[in-house]
C-alpha cells in the first residue's frame, strides 16, 4: 500500500471538486493541519473518517485505498496509520510530559522542606516552567496526531486540566498549606492595610502585597472562563468573590495568615479585571477572524 498515492489522490479529488483544505476540513470536522498532514503524506485519515471522506470526495473506500477492496488491505491501513503514531515526535511528547512532572515534584520538595525559604517568585517559575512543558506536549500532539475538531477541544481541556491542578496547589500552599508560621489577626476596614503598606512598606512589601494580591488570582479567573465556561459576568463575580472570601476565612481558622478585606477587595478586583481585559480581546480576536472568512 503507498500512502504517498493516497496522499496524492486526495490532494487531487479535492481539487477536482473546487474544494480548499479548509472547506473539506469543515465538512469532515477535522482540523485544516490534518487535511495538510493527509495530502502531504505526513499522516493519514483515521480509519473512522476513510468512509465520510470517500463521500465527500465522490468515490467509495476501495478506490481511496489505491483500488484495493480487500478487507486485508483495510486491516494492514489500520496497522500503518497505528504505526506513524508513535514515531519521534510521539516520544517528544511524552518527553515534554516528564519534564513537566519533573519540574512539579521539584518544585513540591522545595515547597515543603522546612529548612528551604522559597520566595513567591522562584516558586511561579518552576509552575510555569511546568505548565510550559505541557503546552509544549500538547501543542505537538495536537498538531500532528488530533484530527477531529471535537477531540482537539478534549486535548485542550485536559492541557488546561492539568495546569489548572498545578496552580491550584501552588495557590493553596502559598495561602494556606505551605505557612509555619501561626498568625491570628483580622483587619475588617477597607484600605487600611493598602494606606498602611503604602506609608510603611518598602518596594519588595508593596508588590508582594499589593500587585501580589492583584495578580496572584488573574490565572484563576482565566480557568473559570475557559475550563468552567463561567462567562456571565454577575455568576463569576459571585465565584470570584466566593472563592477568595472562602481561602481569607480559611486563613483566620487555620491561623495561617490575615482575614484581610483589603486581600479580598485586591484579589477580586484583580480578577474582574482581567475578566474585563481577556473577554475584550477574544471579542477582538473573533471579530477579526471572522472578518478574514
Amino acid at each position: 500500500m503507498d500512502l504517498n498515492k493516497i496522499a496524492n489522490f486526495i490532494k487531487s479529488k479535492r481539487k477536482e471538486l473546487g474544494l480548499t483544505q479548509e472547506e473539506l476540513a469543515q465538512k469532515l470536522f477535522v482540523t485544516e493541519k490534518a487535511i495538510s498532514r493527509w495530502e502531504t503524506g505526513r499522516g493519514t485519515p483515521d480509519i473512522s473518517l476513510l468512509i465520510p471522506l470517500a463521500k465527500i470526495l465522490k468515490v467509495n473506500v476501495s478506490e481511496l485505498l489505491n483500488g484495493e477492496n480487500d478487507i486485508e488491505e483495510i486491516i494492514k491501513y489500520n496497522e500503518i496509520n497505528k504505526k506513524t503514531k508513535f514515531n519521534f515526535q510521539f516520544k517528544i511528547i511524552i518527553l515534554f510530559y516528564i519534564l513537566s512532572i519533573l519540574t512539579f515534584l521539584i518544585y513540591l520538595r522545595f515547597e515543603y522542606d522546612p529548612n528551604i525559604e522559597l520566595n513567591y517568585f522562584i516558586r511561579l517559575i518552576l509552575i510555569i516552567i511546568a505548565s510550559v512543558f505541557i503546552i509544549i506536549g500538547n501543542l505537538i500532539y495536537s498538531n500532528n496526531y488530533v484530527e477531529k475538531l471535537e477531540d482537539k477541544k478534549k486535548v485542550k481541556k485536559f492541557s488546561l486540566s492539568i495546569i489548572f491542578t498545578y496552580y491550584i496547589i501552588l495557590l493553596f500552599n502559598m495561602v494556606i498549606f505551605a505557612r509555619y508560621n501561626t498568625i491570628n489577626s483580622f483587619n475588617l476596614i477597607p484600605f487600611k492595610s493598602i494606606i498602611e503598606i503604602f506609608n510603611n512598606g518598602n518596594i519588595y512589601s508593596i508588590i508582594i502585597n499589593i500587585f501580589g494580591n492583584l495578580l496572584i488570582f488573574m490565572p484563576l479567573e482565566y480557568f473559570i472562563i475557559e475550563l468552567f465556561k463561567v462567562n456571565k459576568f454577575i455568576l463569576n463575580f459571585s465565584i470570584s468573590f466566593s472563592i477568595i472570601l472562602i481561602i481569607e476565612i480559611m486563613q483566620y481558622i487555620f491561623k495561617v495568615g490575615v482575614l484581610d478585606i483589603d486581600d479580598l477587595i485586591l484579589c477580586t478586583l484583580g480578577m474582574m479585571l482581567f475578566y474585563m481585559v481577556y473577554n475584550k480581546i477574544k471579542e477582538k480576536f473573533y471579530v477579526k477572524r471572522n472578518q478574514k472568512k
